[in-house]
Protein backbone atom coordinates (compact mmCIF):
# COMPACT_ATOMS: atom_id res chain seq x y z
CA UNK A 1 0.00 0.00 0.00
CA UNK A 2 1.15 3.51 -1.00
CA UNK A 3 0.74 6.15 1.11
CA UNK A 4 0.07 9.56 0.44
CA UNK A 5 1.71 12.77 1.25
CA UNK A 6 0.34 16.23 0.50
CA UNK A 7 3.55 18.24 -0.22
CA UNK A 8 2.94 22.22 0.25
CA UNK A 9 5.62 23.95 -1.53
CA UNK A 10 5.59 26.93 -3.83
CA UNK A 11 9.28 26.83 -5.18
CA UNK A 12 8.60 25.28 -8.51
CA UNK A 13 11.88 23.81 -8.37
CA UNK A 14 12.19 22.35 -5.06
CA UNK A 15 8.56 20.99 -5.21
CA UNK A 16 8.90 18.95 -8.51
CA UNK A 17 12.62 17.59 -7.22
CA UNK A 18 10.96 16.41 -4.07
CA UNK A 19 7.49 15.19 -5.37
CA UNK A 20 9.71 13.40 -8.33
CA UNK A 21 11.92 11.75 -5.46
CA UNK A 22 9.16 10.78 -3.03
CA UNK A 23 7.12 9.18 -6.23
CA UNK A 24 10.63 6.88 -6.44
CA UNK A 25 10.22 5.65 -3.00
CA UNK A 26 6.44 4.44 -3.88
CA UNK A 27 4.56 7.42 -1.93
CA UNK A 28 1.48 8.68 -3.83
CA UNK A 29 2.02 12.66 -4.14
CA UNK A 30 -0.32 15.13 -4.21
CA UNK A 31 1.31 19.14 -4.68
CA UNK A 32 -0.04 22.18 -3.58
CA UNK A 33 1.78 25.26 -4.47
CA UNK A 34 -0.11 27.54 -2.24
CA UNK A 35 -2.07 27.20 0.98
CA UNK A 36 -5.63 27.80 -0.44
CA UNK A 37 -4.32 24.37 -3.02
CA UNK A 38 -3.52 22.82 -0.04
CA UNK A 39 -6.24 23.09 1.86
CA UNK A 40 -8.88 22.18 -1.09
CA UNK A 41 -6.89 19.35 -1.79
CA UNK A 42 -6.90 18.69 1.53
CA UNK A 43 -10.92 18.03 1.86
CA UNK A 44 -10.34 15.88 -1.44
CA UNK A 45 -8.32 12.90 -0.14
CA UNK A 46 -6.92 11.52 3.33
CA UNK A 47 -3.25 11.86 3.64
CA UNK A 48 -0.65 9.81 5.37
CA UNK A 49 1.94 12.56 6.00
CA UNK A 50 2.00 16.47 5.24
CA UNK A 51 5.31 18.45 4.18
CA UNK A 52 4.07 21.81 4.44
CA UNK A 53 6.36 24.96 4.14
CA UNK A 54 5.56 27.81 6.10
CA UNK A 55 5.98 30.74 3.69
CA UNK A 56 3.86 30.60 1.27
CA UNK A 57 1.37 32.61 -0.85
CA UNK A 58 -2.67 33.35 -0.70
CA UNK A 59 -2.39 31.15 3.43
CA UNK A 60 0.54 30.39 5.03
CA UNK A 61 1.40 27.39 6.36
CA UNK A 62 0.65 27.74 9.78
CA UNK A 63 -2.71 28.40 8.85
CA UNK A 64 -3.06 25.60 6.74
CA UNK A 65 -1.42 23.44 9.49
CA UNK A 66 -4.47 25.14 11.90
CA UNK A 67 -6.94 23.90 9.59
CA UNK A 68 -5.57 20.50 9.05
CA UNK A 69 -5.85 19.88 12.91
CA UNK A 70 -9.32 20.86 13.01
CA UNK A 71 -9.93 18.02 9.96
CA UNK A 72 -8.26 15.68 11.50
CA UNK A 73 -5.75 15.75 14.44
CA UNK A 74 -3.82 12.49 13.80
CA UNK A 75 -1.85 13.47 10.59
CA UNK A 76 2.04 14.24 11.38
CA UNK A 77 2.99 17.51 9.72
CA UNK A 78 6.60 18.19 9.14
CA UNK A 79 7.58 21.68 8.33
CA UNK A 80 9.59 22.69 5.25
CA UNK A 81 11.37 26.50 6.30
CA UNK A 82 13.81 28.65 5.86
CA UNK A 83 12.67 30.68 9.52
CA UNK A 84 15.17 29.67 12.16
CA UNK A 85 13.27 32.13 15.11
CA UNK A 86 13.10 30.42 18.24
CA UNK A 87 9.19 31.66 17.96
CA UNK A 88 8.36 30.19 14.65
CA UNK A 89 9.72 26.69 15.94
CA UNK A 90 7.52 26.91 18.82
CA UNK A 91 4.39 27.96 16.83
CA UNK A 92 5.02 25.22 14.70
CA UNK A 93 4.88 22.60 17.79
CA UNK A 94 2.14 24.34 18.84
CA UNK A 95 -0.05 23.08 16.07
Amino acid sequence: MNHRILLVEDDESLGFVLKAYLKTQDFRVEWAKNGQEAFSILKKYKFDLCLLDIMKPKMNGLEVAKRLRERNNYIPIIFLTAKSLREDKLKGFDL
